[in-house]
């Protein structure tokens, strides 16, 4: 195998393909917290393309270098390749990546171009994750650092055996030169050097990411701060500083977490004889991960678990030893930590050296002041990264409690995001997601890809002591480990290409020709038939009722030349150019509903609503050829009609009674909204008092929010309305608009074909502008602009039409509202009695058409 070369490298963008609709992100990918592509980098690792995989990890983790080698590593966690012979080697598999391509991966500078700037206190990776964000979208940044460089406790508090301080400022070196506009204020302590309000005064926004700096006390007999010998988190930022810290004989370390690992391995290397950590948690409780602790146990370090602190012998203004008693529980029956102890086992311990790592909290006099402080937290909302002043925001350990680098990178992300919308004006701006994209990087076979097993990276154990403590991969342990990634990222959800079709394609190139058995197990498992599509209970759909292919090939005309009409009247003073209305949005983000306005009046289709569409224009008379139409929902007596409504609908549900409907003006149309259940009353009433619409309601309510996802659509209402008109011969005399379960232009042309005026979209429409659906409701995150969902919407209108338009044009029609029923058949008994059609193997006559 050639080793690739890495040398050379010249910064460019990779491709990476966000609107990428039928991508599946990866059980890796989704547990990351900030959504790094993880099959990409792996697979072009796998290949030998390291540059291209260092960009596809700092897409969207500007420290991968420091996660490379300290990340807490959720994603192995979620790894498939776990269930069977081990994960992965995510975070192994990065380090080898940023230490190969090391110097020059430098993108290129990205100008200020915006005139507001934002304060930040403290230089940690939240901050520094935020103040790169920010940067690129165009804002000058400041940064108010309290120590003498950036990087928070990623420079002081991790160990330099763990991560050596030239990749921390590797990162951040990149960091400052991709973004000019960052401006470091080093040695400037917020509340000393600089104060909150002078931030404000100063920026346009602010962000706090102060960290943890302050030990939490353990209260018992002997904690006195400055007595000599007893230690906390200055030993580790002391000792990472370069400042002296000599130990000698027994050190005893109080704690049973990551930090408490960190501070006991690095007493050994301070001279330390003997290291003893003794921790409240049982050995399966311990919060530190295992590999660490696997890794202090090799060099030394003695683990006592289940036990308390009792008090600290002193004498002389000198530790002398630590007393303990057993701890029975740390946690009640409600999970709330609260240790109970058993004072008739205790344990006496010689030392001169304990040191403290029970937990951290955040200090700083001046948020106590203005109550942002509480409790060593900064007050915030972490759904809005916002604290109490509207200015003021928060992120990182300080605000919301210790956590791994790669949550604090997180943090900035969100915070970043929230920062911008509020200088954009942004009230109620949609709810950050983690952007999850693919770079489509192709897959790679190795013939050993299922018979190799993990490999850890090489540890030094004691002999590590002055260095660091692992070694990163070569290039034929790190081309092993790449290639054994499942890259779940290929599946596409359906059963052409799942990770169950993948296994059987595997199994069946394994097998010897001559193992019938095996071959005909795996057969069976391929021919196994699907789950019935139609089973007892299905209800109606629209999906069941189809044009005949007789009616889809009568070439009148040509198709694909002849134009075709879809202007749309209703009632006596609306046009719309397409038979479409968009209903839903009221609830919806303002960007959202503003990207939708734009794609409609380019569209020229409709808005339905109890709110009018914001495009700026309804109700304005003087630009009435540019406005949107809205037809204003109403729900008697509790909604005020709107007079730049072009038509108010009457939300009667499934109970009809009177309303009093005035027109505000000529020409403002009248509707109501019923369902199936109303049809007998409601439809007379209409008649007599001059109603010149109905909206048929196959939903849940259209008053809901999303009503279409509260299950499936009622096409009966279609069918009753239908025959109720026939029956008082007066079809002709109202128009009939649908909503419920709509989900493309076929659908909308079937609604034509069966006397509908137009059809009402909802959730479909949502989910074309990025709305991800869940717990009977749709949510917009953050992965896409304005511009890019005002296209989106635009796209898909654009697409729909011509599915609607093809249809007519396919039954010889130039205008899309000549489609007749006698155009269509069903294929369920359900939907056949709920449309009235018949079946298209029946001679049953056709109901009401």
């Amino acid at each position: 195998m050639t080793k690739p070369n890495a040398d050379s490298f010249v910064y460019q963008e990779y491709h990476d393909e966000h609107n990428d609709s039928d991508y599946i992100p990866a059980p890796c990918q989704r547990g990351c917290p900030v959504g790094t592509d993880i099959p990409s980098y792996v697979g072009l690792v796998a290949q030998g393309l390291f540059n291209e995989a260092f960009e596809v990890i700092r897409a969207n983790n500007p420290f991968g270098a420091v996660c490379g080698r300290v990340c807490a590593m959720p994603c192995e966690s979620q790894c498939r390749r776990g269930e069977s012979d081990g994960a992965v080697t995510i975070r192994n598999l990065k380090r080898f990546v940023t230490d190969k391509v090391e110097d020059g991966a430098y993108p290129a500078p990205v100008p200020v171009s915006r005139s507001k700037t934002i304060g930040i206190a403290g230089g940690g990776p939240a901050g520094l994750t935020a103040a790169q964000d920010l940067a690129e979208a165009g804002y000058e940044v400041h940064i108010y650092e309290k120590s003498n460089s950036l990087g928070g406790m990623m420079t002081h508090g991790i160990p330099l055996y763990r991560l050596p301080r030239p990749l921390i400022e590797r990162d951040i070196d990149r960091i400052l030169k991709h973004c000019p506009g960052i401006i470091p204020h080093l040695n400037c302590a917020l509340g000393e050097q600089v104060s909150l309000d002078e931030l404000k005064a100063k920026h346009d926004a602010v962000l706090l990411t102060i960290g943890l700096w302050r030990d939490r006390r353990l209260g018992v007999p002997g904690d006195t701060p400055g007595l000599k010998g007893l230690h906390g988190i200055s030993f580790l930022t002391d000792f990472n500083g370069g400042k002296p810290v000599a130990l000698e004989g027994n050190v005893v370390v109080v704690g049973g977490g990551n930090v408490a690992i960190d501070v006991a391995r690095t007493a050994l290397r301070a001279g330390a004889a003997q290291v003893d950590l003794y921790c409240l948690e049982s050995r399966d409780e311990m919060p530190a991960w295992d590999h660490e602790l696997q890794e202090a146990l090799a060099e030394g370090v003695k683990i006592h678990p289940s036990r308390g602190p009792k008090n600290i012998r002193h004498e002389g203004g000198s530790v002398t030893g630590i007393d303990f008693m057993r701890c029975a529980s740390v946690f009640d029956t409600q999970g709330r930590f609260n240790p109970t102890y058993d004072p008739k086992v205790t344990q006496s311990v010689e030392a001169k050296t304990v040191i403290l790592a029970i937990g951290l909290s955040a200090q700083n006099p001046e948020l106590e002041q203005l109550d942002l402080l509480e409790r060593g937290r900064i007050k915030a909302d972490f759904e809005t990264m916002r604290t109490s002043d509207p200015k003021v925001f928060a992120a990182g350990d300080g605000a919301f409690g210790p956590s791994a680098i790669v949550y604090a990178i997180h943090h900035g992300h969100r915070a970043a995001y929230y920062i911008n919308a509020f200088l954009e004006g942004l009230e109620a701006p949609e709810p950050y997601r983690v952007p999850r994209s693919t770079h489509r990087v192709p897959m790679i076979q190795d013939p050993r890809w299922e018979t190799l097993a993990r490999e850890e990276q090489i540890s030094g154990g004691v002999e590590s002591l002055t260095g660091e403590c692992q070694a990163t991969y070569d290039w034929d342990t790190a081309h092993k480990q790449a290639v054994r990634c499942l890259r779940c990222d290929t599946e596409t959800g359906t059963s052409d290409y799942s990770r169950r079709t993948r296994e059987h394609i595997h199994a069946m190139a394994r097998t010897a020709p001559g193992d019938i058995a095996t071959l005909q197990e795996l057969l069976k498992a391929r021919l196994k038939p699907r789950e019935n599509p139609f089973p007892a209970g299905r209800p109606a759909q629209l999906d069941d009722l189809v044009f005949l292919p007789a009616a889809l090939t009568r070439l009148v005309i040509d198709p694909y030349r002849e134009h075709c009409s879809t202007s749309t009247p209703i009632g006596s003073s609306v046009v719309l150019k397409l038979p479409y209305i968009f209903s839903g949005f009221d609830e919806a983000p303002d960007e959202v509903r503003k990207a939708l306005a734009a794609a409609l009046k380019a569209a020229g289709c409709a808005c339905l609503g109890f709110r009018a569409p914001e495009d700026g224009t309804a109700g304005a008379a003087s630009v009435a050829e540019e406005r949107i139409p809205w037809l204003q929902l109403i729900v008697p007596g509790r909604d005020e009609p709107d007079a730049a409504a072009n038509a108010l609908v009457y939300v009667m549900g499934r109970q009809f009674h009177p309303v009093s409907a005035a027109r505000a003006h000529e020409g403002q149309l009248l509707g109501l909204s019923v369902a199936a259940e109303a049809l007998p009353a409601a439809i007379p009433y209409a008649l007599e008092n001059g109603f010149d619409l109905l909206l048929l309601d196959g939903t849940p309510g259209i008053e809901l929010p999303w009503a279409e996802l509260g299950g499936a659509p009622d096409l009966t209402v279609i069918r009753d309305a239908l025959k109720i008109l026939r029956d008082l011969n007066r079809e002709e005399e109202i128009d009939l608009l649908y909503f419920g379960g709509l989900r493309s232009g076929t659908d909308v042309a079937k609604l034509l074909a069966a006397n509908c005026k137009a059809g009402v979209f909802g959730v479909a429409m949502g989910i074309a502008m990025g709305g991800i659906m869940g717990k009977g409701l749709m949510t917009f995150g953050n992965g896409l602009s304005l511009n890019e969902r005002r296209q989106a919407a635009e796209n898909w209108i654009k697409a729909t039409v011509q599915e609607t338009a093809i249809i007519a044009r396919c039954t010889g029609k130039t205008n899309v509202h000549n489609l007749e029923p006698e155009d269509m058949r069903t294929i369920t008994l359900a939907t056949a009695e709920a449309v009235g059609i018949p079946l298209a193997s029946g001679r049953r006559p056709r109901d009401y058409f």
